[in-house]
C-alpha cells in the first residue's frame, strides 16, 4: 500500500513537471526556460525534478513525445473497423482537425519542437532515444490499419506503400494544421473551416486516387 502511493505520487509528480514545463516553453520558448522555472511552475523541487528527469533537455524531449502520443491515440480512437479504408481515413483527418481546434497549443509545441531539433543541443543518448521513438512510431504507424483496409477494398488506389502515404499524410497534416493554429493565435479567431475541409478533400483526393502526377 504505501509503496503504491509513493508510485501514485511520483507520477503526478512528473505530470506536473511536464504540465508545468510545457506551458512554460509556450510562452517563453524552448531555449529560455530553466529548471528552477520549471520547478516554480510546479511548485516542487530541484531534488523532485532531478528524481524525474536528468536534464531540461530530457523534460523537453519528454512532452514533445508525450503529445505526439496523446495526438496519436486521439486520431487513432476516432476510427471504426466496420468502415472501408477511405472513410475510416476520413474520419481520421476530420478527428485530427478537431484535436487542433481543441489543442492548438499543442500543435504549435510539436512545430517549435520541430523547428529547433538540429540546432538544440540534446545528447547523443536523447537524440537515439527520440530516433527510436520515432522509427517505432512510423513501423507501427496509426495511419497504417486503415490504408492498408483500404488498398484491399479497394477504396484506395494510390500505388504508392501504404507506409510512405502514412508518412506524407502525417507530414503534410502537421504542416497544414500549424499554419492554420498560428494563423488562430494571431487573428484570435477560430480555424479557417472552408480553407481546411478543402485542404482535406485535395488530401483524400490524392491518397485514394491510382492517378499520381508526372
Amino acid at each position: 500500500m504505501n509503496e503504491n502511493w509513493h508510485q501514485q505520487l511520483g507520477n503526478k509528480h512528473r505530470d506536473d513537471l511536464i504540465a508545468a514545463g510545457k506551458e512554460l516553453f509556450l510562452k517563453y520558448g524552448l531555449l529560455q526556460v530553466k529548471i528552477k522555472d520549471v520547478c516554480t511552475k510546479a511548485e516542487l523541487s530541484r531534488v523532485t525534478f532531478y528524481k524525474h528527469f536528468q536534464s531540461m533537455d530530457e523534460l523537453l524531449l519528454a512532452i514533445q513525445m508525450q503529445l505526439i502520443e496523446h495526438l496519436t491515440d486521439e486520431v487513432s480512437s476516432a476510427s471504426t473497423k466496420d468502415l472501408n479504408g477511405r472513410e475510416q481515413l476520413t474520419v481520421m483527418l476530420n478527428a485530427w482537425v478537431v484535436y487542433a481546434q481543441n489543442h492548438p497549443d499543442y500543435i504549435r509545441f510539436i512545430q517549435l519542437f520541430d523547428i529547433n531539433y538540429e540546432m538544440y543541443d540534446f545528447s547523443p543518448e536523447l537524440r537515439e532515444e527520440y530516433d527510436k521513438f520515432n522509427q517505432n512510431g512510423k513501423e507501427k504507424h496509426f495511419l497504417m490499419d486503415a490504408l492498408s483496409q483500404g488498398v484491399v477494398d479497394g477504396s484506395i488506389k494510390n500505388p504508392s506503400p501504404p507506409l510512405d502515404l502514412a508518412q506524407f499524410i502525417f507530414t503534410t497534416m502537421m504542416g497544414m494544421l500549424q499554419r492554420m493554429v498560428t494563423i488562430r493565435a494571431a487573428h484570435d479567431n477560430s480555424l479557417d473551416m472552408r480553407m481546411t475541409e478543402q485542404f482535406l478533400k485535395m488530401l483524400l483526393h490524392f491518397v485514394c486516387s491510382e492517378e499520381i502526377p508526372e
